[in-house]
């Protein structure tokens, strides 16, 4: 029986040191600390994953968004009658390269295992292709100005005609002056036009990411486009003026032939 009582105040002594180690070097403590600080490691590394997730998902709705733009824009091109196929080559080529450009981003993203170079591959989005800032109004502005070389061009084509026309009703001794003035009108109109859209051309065709003043340069074209519409609807007016002026005269010569001799 002492024995037995031995053994057991041993064994409570026992406990009762190790709890008083437990307690002092606080191994219990730091049990919790390692259970919590595996908990936020856990927590962490969802949180990162989610994190470049989301950067992912954010990139690619900013690449789908701006392929859909330039897709319009090829289609615009493809389908605009006034371009001759040289100048729908040259810009549809253009486009093409960065519908690829961000097509190859896109899949360097979504390959992505860190968020830190993940958020450098997003960056390269605004920052290498300047699709909505830069490279989309100025295509749209080629597209105007080639339209408008176009137009000028075809009336260009007309107006020796106009002017033989003119000459031959001089030689029947009509009145000519005011068909003469407003073709002089036309081909002064045409030469501001050429020489506006050719400066233009030149001007936006030289706008790059690198340039600093591509917003001042967009305005400035924008503004001379409205005077040369201003300046087409004048030349129309002309036209219309000189047909009515043509009719009248073809119609005095027919009614002359016609009259019988005396």
């Amino acid at each position: 029986m002492k024995k037995f009582l031995i053994i057991f105040i041993s064994i409570t002594i026992g406990l009762l040191v190790t709890t008083q180690a437990t307690a002092q070097f606080g191994i219990g403590r730091f049990k919790n600390d390692i259970n919590r600080t595996g908990n936020w490691a856990s927590n962490s590394a969802a949180n990162q994953s989610l994190r470049l997730s989301k950067i992912k998902e954010m990139a690619d709705k900013l690449i789908a968004n701006r392929i859909i733009e330039l897709n319009r824009l090829l289609n615009r091109i493809s389908n605009d009658k006034r371009l001759t196929d040289e100048k729908k080559t040259s810009l549809s080529s253009e486009i093409q390269a960065d519908i690829n450009g961000l097509t190859a981003l896109k899949a360097k993203i979504d390959a992505d295992t860190d968020i830190d170079t993940a958020k450098i591959d997003a960056k390269q989005i605004i920052t290498s292709y300047y699709i909505y800032r830069i490279f989309v109004p100025k295509t749209r502005l080629l597209i105007t100005i080639s339209n408008m070389q176009t137009l000028s061009v075809n009336i260009g084509q007309l107006t020796p005609e106009i002017q033989n026309l003119i000459n031959t009703l001089k030689s029947q001794g009509k009145n000519v002056l005011s068909l003469q003035s407003l073709l002089d009108d036309i081909n002064a109109q045409l030469q501001i036009i050429n020489t506006t859209l050719s400066s233009d051309k030149s001007k936006v065709e030289a706008v790059s990411i690198s340039a600093q003043d591509y917003q001042s340069i967009f305005v400035q074209v924008r503004q001379d486009l409205a005077s040369i519409r201003a300046d087409f609807a004048k030349i129309r007016k002309d036209i219309g003026q000189m047909r009515v002026h043509f009719n009248a005269d073809i119609k005095s010569s027919i009614k002359v032939s016609s009259s019988p001799t005396q």
